[in-house]
């Protein structure tokens, strides 16, 4: 016969418990150092790898809180003390604290309460002091175990298996496993039900003369002992440990010897495998009690936990990466983009997305939705450039304004941009840059040449300074300089325009090569940008515009449409291998979605609300394109500001630097010679009108004669 040890009890707390005792120290208890009731849960160990625990949640502190509904779990009452100050905490009589918590055990074990709510013998302690400028938490958990007058000892160990047989364990399995299931409500039971109530951790377990199992609450026991019944005391235990219970056991037993006097007790330690009793893990103990005495007071309390580092101390966790609101908005934000690489994408790159500096060129209606889908991906930094007031007519389409941001002749769109943004998420570097792009066409007065030329300056160096540029103007010629700009950086340029029930989205693609021509073989050309489909400059658009067409006049869904594709096509262009130079997808094409998370990624997606309809579309680089050919970059590259103010006054000159001139003056020759006078004629108004068009439309598209636009 060896003296019985028992496995001690840990804690596990929850962030959320931590976070909740922070709002309550702070709006509720504020200097209160009162002692406040706690439920934790705890149930049998469920494997060997590790013991259970006594879990705090963010609901512990309520007053209904009750154990997950699950077989084998239950709740455990404690007691909270939170200290104002660190040195209160550490102060503070932790024998004398231990001995209160000791002494109301023993109340209810006289009483006779513990064996109408057993969990009142697994009773904790929990002392605690919160730092909430620095989210630093101490804690010290007390576990308290009376001590008896003697040691108790164990005259037998065995599993429930060896004990009894294979047979007779599976009959007190389901004894066991029955009695622990949820509790019914009231209404359910059975009005001539005998055991309503699950009674745990502890209760009784009897075998009739017949044989039969039945689990029992722990008040039945003189009733069942009466009968001549074989009694066995059962505990929920949370040891993992193949030789010794769980602590909890130690009250059990000295309630056992005090109330039932009895000095010899069978007991079972229930252990769980899968929700159910394990009968091969499960102990069968064979406990010898000591005898108490009628005026016996127990002489001791022990229970404190040990500390990680096995000594008996209070620990302490710094919360501070995940307390600070601020901190708690960022890891919620990326949140669902890290869920997806469970099981709909292992492969995508987050970082890829989350590091980017992000340029919106415009923050109209495209740009307020391409602001907000961008937080959904977890971009971080996001630049507007506008050079507009909030307008009455904005809030309602726009969705990062308000109506107060219309007073006072309205603010910066772009300040007010950055400025909600920054609302909707704290962690968002955002910046407003009240600037007006220069456009081909658009005349320019004398005294305003040194401010035109700043704002070139500012706008190269911010596409300089970001990864990618999104063009999301009003205007067709307004898209000119940013492109252009791009094309000399190498920068991702995803282009996003509106008409009254159309859209396009496209990218850009990569810097022009030496061989950006008609003759090189498609699949090698990079894609065209914004102007590639066009055989004329850009021009002043805005001239003798009626107010319908001074208004973006759209259907109001158009854009949140248009604005989340554009991210979307960036996110699915960026997490491909070769990035800004990915080519073209090609319908049919296989997919190896290991190496492309998020699909192929088409050129442009070009949409109708009327009907409903949306189709993606391929094209190639224009070699004579006025924004990205490779003329047009060197050019910049090589003259600078002279070049692109030259280009700004007369956009006639691109055409002649890119060969559009000759390209038409040889189109009109060959119509001359093949169709005579009458049918040049025709081909000349036609040209007049094509050309027009092109130059009054944002969205209007000319099929150039060298190069193709492929519909997937």
């Amino acid at each position: 016969m060896r003296i019985l040890k028992f496995h001690p009890m840990k804690s596990a707390v929850d962030v959320a418990f931590w976070s909740e005792l922070g709002d309550l120290k702070l709006n509720t208890w504020r200097l209160s150092e009162e002692q406040v009731k706690l439920q934790g849960t705890c149930s049998s160990t469920l494997g060997t790898g590790m013991p259970a625990f006594v879990q705090l949640e963010r609901n512990s502190f309520t007053k209904s809180a009750t154990a997950t509904a699950q077989v084998g779990r239950y709740s455990v009452p404690g007691q909270l003390q939170n200290f104002n100050t660190e040195k209160g905490f550490k102060d503070l009589d932790k024998t004398a604290a231990l001995k209160q918590a000791g002494q109301r055990i023993w109340l209810n074990l006289l009483s006779g309460a513990a064996e109408e709510h057993p969990s009142c013998l697994c009773l904790f302690v929990l002392l605690s002091y919160a730092d909430l400028k620095k989210f630093v938490y101490w804690s010290w958990f007390a576990f308290p175990a009376l001590k008896p007058p003697e040691p108790f000892k164990v005259a037998r160990t065995a599993t429930l298996v060896q004990e009894v047989g294979d047979t007779a364990a599976a009959e007190v399995a389901s004894a066991c496993d029955s009695w622990r299931q949820p509790a019914m409500s009231q209404e359910e039971q059975p009005a001539a039900s005998s055991s309503v109530a699950p009674q745990l951790p502890f209760w009784l377990l009897t075998r009739d003369t017949s044989g039969t199992w039945q689990s029992l609450p722990l008040t039945a026991w003189a009733r069942a002992t009466e009968e001549g019944c074989d009694v066995w005391l059962c505990m929920a235990d949370p040891s993992n440990n193949p030789d010794h219970p769980g602590w909890p056991l130690r009250n059990m037993l000295l309630m056992a010897a005090k109330r039932w006097q009895v000095t010899t007790l069978s007991v079972l330690c229930v252990r769980d495998q899968r929700g159910k009793l394990d009968s091969a893990r499960s102990l069968c103990l064979s406990v010898v009690l000591p005898s108490i005495p009628p005026d016996w007071e127990p002489s001791g309390v022990v229970g404190w936990e040990a500390n990680s580092s096995g000594k008996l101390a209070p620990c302490h966790v710094d919360l501070s990466p995940s307390m600070d609101p601020h901190r708690l908005a960022e890891s919620a934000v990326t949140l669902n983009v890290s869920l997806m690489r469970w099981r709909a994408a292992p492969s995508l790159g987050i970082d890829r997305l989350q590091d980017l500096k992000i340029l919106l060129l415009g923050a109209g209606t495209l740009g307020c939705a391409v602001a907000r889908v961008l937080l959904g991906w977890g971009v971080k930094h996001i630049d507007f450039v506008d050079n507009s007031q909030v307008a009455f007519s904005n809030p309602v389409r726009q969705s990062l304004y308000e109506f107060e941001d219309c007073l006072h002749g309205g603010r910066s769109k772009a300040e007010a941009a950055a400025d909600k943004l920054r609302q909707i998420y704290p962690g968002v570097v955002s910046q407003g840059i009240s600037l007006t792009i220069p456009m081909p066409g658009h005349p320019v007065v004398p005294s305003q040449v040194d401010r035109v030329r700043a704002d070139t300056d500012r706008l190269a160096e911010l596409i300089e300074q970001h990864d990618v540029v999104y063009e999301l103007m009003d205007t067709r010629e307004s898209r000119w300089l940013p492109t252009v700009l791009a094309a000399a950086s190498g920068k991702l340029v995803i282009n996003a325009a509106l008409g009254f029930d159309s859209f396009l989205v496209m990218r850009h693609g990569g810097p022009p090569s030496e061989a950006t021509g008609s003759h090189e073989a498609p699949a090698k050309r990079p894609l065209g940008c914004y102007f590639c489909n066009d055989v004329v400059a850009p021009l002043d658009s805005t001239v003798d515009r009626t107010l319908e067409q001074q208004c973006t006049v759209a259907r109001p869904g158009l854009a949140s449409i248009a604005g989340a594709l554009a991210v979307e096509l960036m996110a699915a262009t960026l997490q491909h291998p070769l990035g800004i130079d990915a080519p073209a997808a090609v319908a049919g094409e296989h997919v190896n979605h290991e190496e492309l998370p998020l699909g192929p990624v088409p050129h442009m997606v070009r949409g109708q609300l009327s009907g409903f309809s949306q189709m993606c579309l391929s094209g190639q680089a224009f070699r004579q394109c006025t924004a990205c050919s490779k003329t047009v970059v060197d050019q910049y590259k090589q003259h600078g500001w002279s070049f692109l103010w030259q280009a700004l006054q007369d956009p006639k000159m691109l055409e002649d630097l890119t060969g559009l001139t000759q390209l038409h003056a040889e189109t009109h020759a060959r119509g001359m010679h093949h169709q005579g006078p009458e049918a040049d004629i025709e081909k000349d108004a036609e040209d007049s009108k094509l050309a027009g068009e092109n130059a009054g439309s944002d969205d209007a598209s000319i099929p150039d004669i060298d190069d193709d636009w492929t519909t997937l």
